[in-house]
């Protein structure tokens, strides 16, 4: 109930109030599966327990048990790259004893591994934040009676899961704290006499863990914004989107916050302000962002240590009583083989580069957004709407991720062969009910000549003519978190088009989709501009 992976979660945070509401002398028990020091305060501090350290009747008495897990052997393999650790796993599967969890530190990594590996033979599913609850559910009963080799999942598998027989834990990415990490190994191996775990860190890890840190609670000058906006008239969270410029995610856990805190409350018809006077608490929050930069290294560190691998762990959750196990990789000299055959390499190889993501076009405005001076609202009109759009990939890939980042995010050069040629091959395969007329190209501030090359050799290649370009004008969009924010950004970011267009459908081209919003505008110039229909292409989504 900590910090892990945001703040202390507002809904437990409610327990403090109902704990300083008990009677007095009526005992209040807390209890953790993994929990260093940091942790410990935390808890005690956030349920208003009193400090852990300091003495008398309301001070509470901590009880910790040995971490060890007799169980458990544990494992690093580095591999160079995605595809050999997926081919690696593919084929050490059925190796590893009993059924288990393979964790990924992304959904689309989870559902592309459950994939490859159903492809390879094996008896697999997928299971995140995404996976439908009655799929999670039967998912859950396929792995408890072995009816799966393995779960291949997220931390949703997370807390009220427990299988003693589980036989594994393999990590293809690791997660960015010791604690987490200790927390889903520690699934493993609770009623069998040997457990393996293993690690395979990826190059994109720490990415990764940058982009989660993203999301940690926000600056004070937004939560005072976010207070500003908020009065005795109830705001829905969509209407307070259109004024506070933060993603959903993370205005919704801002308010439940502000909600604990009394500052706001949950009424009918949305959230209201209480006026109640409230302390931004910087210090904390910067204890917290340091404490997750250590975390992080210390893992960094986890991956090539010499010492006992369980003792590591155990002294990062603040074990007194850590002694070498004797089993893992580092105790034994034992280590997995980290050879990988040349077919279980090309065929993983192929699945991660197999180019062509469909991506669902906004079908509605964001509420509110005359707020912005945007004047659209409820569904888009059919003769602007897009198609559904066609991209290489996500940049969150575990595949192609990497090349799209660097392209989509870096200098102003041309597109590459291998991207062209991933290009022709999504193209080829997109089954339209007409074939487009002619090819319009997004203009970019950023990458106007890596933009321009894309939509000319895209041109060439499927010999279809260049329409022309949507020029971009006025300022560079700033970066924006929310859905309405980005909208109100790119609604006049371009000119109206200076060229009809004949009937029939067009592709348009630009180099990311990211929120939507700007090819949902560019449709609707193009739709206005003539054409039947808008079909968009991208080299990336985000996400």
């Amino acid at each position: 109930v900590s910090d892990w992976g945001h703040d202390f979660r507002p809904d437990y945070r409610r327990l403090r109030a109902l704990i300083a509401e008990l009677p007095a002398g009526i005992p209040v028990l807390a209890t953790t599966a993994t929990a260093n020091d940091r942790v410990v305060v935390d808890v005690t501090e956030q349920l208003g327990l009193g400090a852990a350290d300091t003495p008398g009747a309301g001070a509470p008495l901590v009880l910790r048990g040995s971490l060890d897990r007799e169980s458990l052997r544990l494992s690093v393999v580095r591999l160079r790259t995605a595809a050999e650790r997926l081919g690696w796993l593919a084929a050490r599967l059925d190796e590893l004893p009993g059924a288990g969890i393979v964790y990924t530190l992304t959904i689309q990594a989870a559902e592309d591994v459950a994939e490859f590996l159903r492809e390879r033979g094996h008896r697999v599913a997928s299971y995140t934040g995404k996976t439908d609850p009655e799929q999670r559910l039967a998912a859950e009963a396929d792995l408890l009676a072995n009816r799966v080799k393995a779960l291949v999942a997220t931390s949703a598998l997370g807390m009220g899961f427990d299988k003693p027989d589980l036989g594994f834990v393999v990590h293809l990415g690791a997660p960015a704290s010791p604690v987490a990490y200790y927390q889903q190994i520690g699934r493993a191996g609770r009623a069998v006499e040997r457990a393996e775990v293993v690690l395979l860190p990826g190059h994109e890890d720490q990415d990764i863990w940058k982009y989660f840190a993203s999301l940690a609670f926000p600056p004070e000058p937004l939560v005072r914004q976010t207070l500003a906006v908020l009065s005795d008239e109830p705001l829905s969270t969509a209407a307070i989107e259109t004024r506070v410029d933060l993603s959903r995610t993370r205005l919704e856990m801002l308010l439940k916050v502000l909600d604990a805190d009394g500052a706001a409350k949950r009424v009918k018809g949305g959230w209201i302000g209480t006026g109640a006077e409230w302390v931004y608490d910087r210090d904390r929050h910067q204890r917290i962002a340091e404490a997750r930069k250590a975390e992080q290294q210390a893992m960094l560190e986890y991956l090539d240590t010499r010492e006992c691998r369980l003792v590591f762990l155990r002294r990062q959750l603040d074990d007194p009583k850590a002694t070498p196990c004797g089993r893992c990789d580092t105790c034994t000299d034992t280590v997995w083989s980290p050879d990988v055959a040349s077919a279980d390499a090309e065929a993983a190889q192929e699945r991660l580069f197999r180019p062509g993501v469909e991506v669902a076009p906004r079908k509605q405005w964001p509420s509110g957004m005359a707020e912005l001076a945007v004047p659209v609202s409820g569904r888009i009109a059919a003769g602007e709407l897009a198609e559904p759009g066609r991209v290489i990939g996500r940049l969150s890939d575990i595949g192609w991720g990497a090349q799209l980042r660097e392209l989509t995010g870096g200098e102003d050069v041309p597109v590459p062969k291998d991207v062209l040629d991933a290009c022709v091959r999504v193209l080829a395969g997109w089954s339209w009910a007409e074939r487009p007329i002619g090819v319009v190209g997004v203009g970019s501030r950023t990458r106007p000549h890596q933009l321009a090359h894309l939509a000319r050799r895209i041109s060439e290649i499927g010999r279809l003519p260049l329409l022309g370009t949507l020029e971009p004008h006025g300022d560079r969009p700033g970066e924006h978190a929310n859905s309405a924010q980005r909208l109100a950004a790119v609604w006049d970011a371009f000119t109206e088009p200076g060229f009809a267009l004949p009937a029939g459908p067009v592709l348009v081209v630009d180099d990311l989709i990211d929120s939507g919003w700007t090819m949902t505008v560019a449709a609707r110039l193009v739709r206005r501009a003539g054409a039947t229909a808008v079909l968009p292409f991208a080299l990336a989504e985000a996400g």
